[in-house]
């Protein structure tokens, strides 16, 4: 239900100017797990009410801002254009894989994950061609959630928050740590910046038009119940199952 870096409500930082604040915030949040959060990597949703009317409340913005934005970019630019748009979005976000990689002690994969970054932003024009996965070298989905869950740390409770969609503690405060490896924060364009975090979001929204149409039942459920078994399936490696759903 994610793409990469991203669950089904797309999930932005607000931006940071300085990095004392940010590492504040992640230390304490750190502390927060290590001592309130013993729970297993199962369903924990002690919020369950709370996060309900929160989902409420980002449907109603999905469905009145977001996703009109996301059918009429669909419809106006060409596939070939959208491709591009977001090969390019999911290389700059690519450094975050392949230093978790490493951070998790998969050096092979992660020296092949660092050279498919290194093809696609020269050969591939900044990441607009995925160059690499012609090259043999085919994308990876890792990030410092992932990394977190494989030192031991265990998920916390669900939380849904407003805009920013759904997520575990654990994978809350592996997005802070991931503020540092993701390119774009470096950009002191203001400007720049926000026209970046702008298009992402329109392009990942975009992404998510078909896979929603797999959502039955209680769509609460069904999107809680998907969003944690996709991060228990992506922290597996995929060894717990072969269900192609979770691949998607």
């Amino acid at each position: 239900m994610s793409t990469q870096g991203e669950s089904y409500m797309l999930i932005t930082f607000k931006r940071f100017h300085g990095h004392n604040a940010l590492m504040k915030l992640f230390l304490v949040s750190l502390l927060l797990v290590a001592g309130g959060c013993a729970s297993a990597d199962k369903t924990y949703d002690p919020l369950e009410p709370v996060n309900r009317q929160v989902q409420k409340f980002n449907d109603t913005v999905d469905t009145y801002a977001l996703k009109p934005v996301a059918r009429g970019y669909g419809y106006v630019f060409p596939e070939f254009f959208r491709v591009a748009l977001r090969n390019a979005f999911d290389n700059i976000s690519y450094p975050t894989v392949f230093i978790n990689q490493f951070l998790q002690g998969k050096w092979e994969t992660g020296f092949a994950d660092m050279t498919r970054f290194v093809c696609n932003s020269t050969v591939g024009i900044a990441g607009l061609i995925d160059v690499a996965t012609e090259m043999g070298l085919p994308a990876h989905d890792e990030d410092f959630g992932q990394t977190f869950a494989v030192w031991g740390m265990s998920g916390g409770p669900y939380l849904v928050l407003p805009i920013m969609g759904p997520l575990t503690l654990r994978d809350g405060i592996g997005l802070g740590a991931g503020w540092f490896t993701y390119l774009p924060n470096y950009i002191d364009d203001d400007d720049v910046y926000w026209s970046i975090v702008a298009a992402r979001t329109v392009v990942a929204r975009e992404r998510l038009l078909q896979k929603e149409k797999m959502i039955t039942g209680d769509r609460y459920l069904f999107i809680r119940d998907a969003y944690l078994q996709r991060r228990n399936h992506l922290i597996e490696d995929g060894r717990d199952t072969a269900d192609p759903f979770l691949n998607d």
